[in-house]
């Protein structure tokens, strides 16, 4: 199927946007990344109910009890997961997609048909934001629902502005698994470089001043919002400073990749 796009883009009858929509839903990315976030969705809540009952089942006999779980608790338990499974996923496969010059006759081709390289970075960047805003709402939903399901009804304005949240870190995220991509040529080698920031830059977290404006805060919104934490208003400077640093990794991205020999 991918050759067959591919010729297709060769002939002019594609464009490049449409050709990365189709790279995701015509394969197997889409469903492995609403997949990941579905299971968590539907998983993490009723961890949460039965987290008692699972702990003694494996506890060899030992009665381990825990406070009555609450709707904040059972969501949150997922959220948590914006910074773990659901991350490395968006990034790997994300880091796919900006690895086009991994191969030098893939490049050649792609390079040698745009007018500039904003051309090639911009539909891959919509589009896999795009897509794991999604996929990260198609998993709250199912946490949403599991949670009323077990618990009871988690607070409907926490709820949806956690998926606003999630949603900015999430594209976060993908400008820079871009910014990586622009250093390396490997996928491998690009997801492990935009993990390693993205999983070690809450350690600067640790200043409490700086807590407010770091984009990986906005990895706890959506659980911090729910169990009262901080209001929505404590994260108006970190979606700033976020939205603009992904801006500024997409711009650094842009020239770097412009800029590589292939």
């Amino acid at each position: 199927m991918i050759r067959n796009v591919t010729r297709r883009v060769r002939a002019g009858r594609m464009s490049l946007w449409r050709l990365e929509w189709l790279r995701l839903i015509r394969t197997p990315r889409a469903l492995a990344l609403a997949a990941a976030f579905v299971v968590l969705g539907l998983l993490e809540p009723a961890l949460t109910r039965y987290q008692s009952q699972i702990l003694g089942h494996v506890g060899n006999g030992v009665r381990i009890s825990f406070p009555p779980a609450t709707p904040a608790q059972g969501v949150s338990s997922y959220a948590g997961e914006l910074s773990g499974i659901g991350l490395v996923v968006v990034v790997v496969l994300a880091a796919g997609a900006f690895s086009f010059d991994a191969r030098s006759g893939l490049a050649t081709f792609l390079r040698t048909r745009v007018g500039n390289i904003w051309q090639l970075v911009t539909p891959r960047f919509a589009v896999w934001a795009a897509a794991a805003a999604i996929a990260y709402l198609l998993g709250t939903l199912a946490a949403w629902y599991e949670t009323q399901l077990l618990i009871g009804p988690p607070a409907v304005g926490a709820m949806l502005a956690g998926i606003g949240c999630g949603a900015v870190y999430l594209a976060f995220a993908v400008a820079v698994t871009a910014l990586a991509a622009s250093g390396v040529r490997n996928t491998l080698a690009t997801a492990g470089i935009a993990l390693a920031v993205l999983l070690l830059l809450p350690i600067a977290g640790t200043v409490h001043a700086a807590e407010p404006w770091l984009p990986t805060t906005l990895a706890s919104a959506p659980a911090d919002l729910l169990a009262r934490t901080h209001p929505l208003g404590y994260y108006l400077p970190t979606l700033a400073v976020t939205v603009a640093a992904g801006a500024a990794a997409l711009g650094v991205a842009a020239l770097r990749l412009r800029a590589r020999e292939i």
